[in-house]
């Protein structure tokens, strides 16, 4: 306001406003963001999230509200703005099975969070023994133990061999007579020895060691 003793031509003057635009991610180890700085009024931003190996970007939040699930989000800068990427730590499926599945047990196997420590454990069962772990038919460990870090989800197979003996049979004296059914058994397994007799004599026992194990 002034008062007017003359002609004057007056210019008004502006600042085109400027904005600060800040970007964070959480947790701080989940990743990374870059776009933010300072920008005119009325300019484009694009923030951009990038997960670290075992996280997932969820979404963009300000003062805790989602504004975007986009990992580039772009926007017109109209104030200053603070704003929050998001990252979830992955989870994954571990699954151990025995093969075969009567050869023993298996435990330790569940849902883990990426970069956690998991330890399978084989337990033989009787008559069999442990062999090693594969994973897609691939050997992976020999050890019953399996420690390993998890970083994506397993299935994994724990192998197991039945126990194998050798059943032998003779007849004494040699020439008494003629014995079958000896050879290679798992262990459980079924064995019929059958003894006959040469002419002029007679079948007496079965012995192991000098014992009698069975008269048939």
């Amino acid at each position: 306001t002034f008062t007017v003793q003359s002609n004057r031509n007056l210019v008004a003057n502006f600042t085109l406003n400027t904005y600060t635009i800040t970007a964070t991610a959480n947790p701080t180890n989940g990743g990374t963001v870059s776009g933010a700085g300072t920008f005119n009024h009325g300019a484009s931003c694009t923030l951009t999230a990038t997960a670290a190996t075992g996280y997932t970007f969820t979404n963009w939040t300000e003062n805790g509200s989602v504004v975007s699930s986009n990992a580039n989000y772009t926007f017109t800068v109209q104030s200053n703005r603070n704003l929050v990427a998001n990252f979830t730590l992955n989870t994954y499926t571990i699954t151990a099975t025995a093969n075969p599945t009567n050869g023993g047990t298996v435990s330790g196997a569940g849902t883990f969070n990426h970069g956690a420590s998991c330890t399978l454990t084989a337990t033989a069962a009787t008559g069999y023994t442990f062999t090693n772990w594969t994973e897609n038919g691939s050997v992976v460990s020999s050890n019953a133990n399996y420690t390993f870090t998890v970083e994506g989800n397993r299935n994994l197979v724990a192998n197991f061999t039945a126990i194998t003996y050798t059943i032998t049979v003779s007849a004494n004296p040699s020439n008494s007579g003629t014995t079958s059914g000896g050879g290679t058994y798992n262990h459980g397994q079924s064995c019929t020895v059958i003894a006959t007799s040469a002419d002029g004599y007679t079948f007496l026992n079965w012995t192991e060691n000098g014992s009698v194990v069975s008269n048939l």
